[in-house]
């Protein structure tokens, strides 16, 4: 009986030391999830700095156009 006490006390305070299937697909899941979600943030963010060189590529266009006028 003492026996299964210390066995008891051993168990009580600690995780199993090989998680179950359910555990690991559920931290599998959430970390997908997060790196989908990181993703999807790179993804907007590279969409938005395309816009961005777009412009800056047309206002370039526009300066070298008026240097050219302007030397004529």
């Amino acid at each position: 009986m003492a026996d299964q006490i210390s066995k008891n006390k051993s168990n009580s305070g600690k995780a199993s030391p090989q998680p179950s299937d359910k555990t690991k697909t559920g931290v599998r899941f959430k970390k997908v999830k997060k790196i989908s979600k990181s993703i999807k943030q790179i993804e907007s963010e590279m969409s938005q700095i395309q816009s961005q060189m777009a412009r800056i590529g047309k206002d370039l266009t526009a300066v070298l156009h008026l240097v050219e006028t302007k030397k004529n």
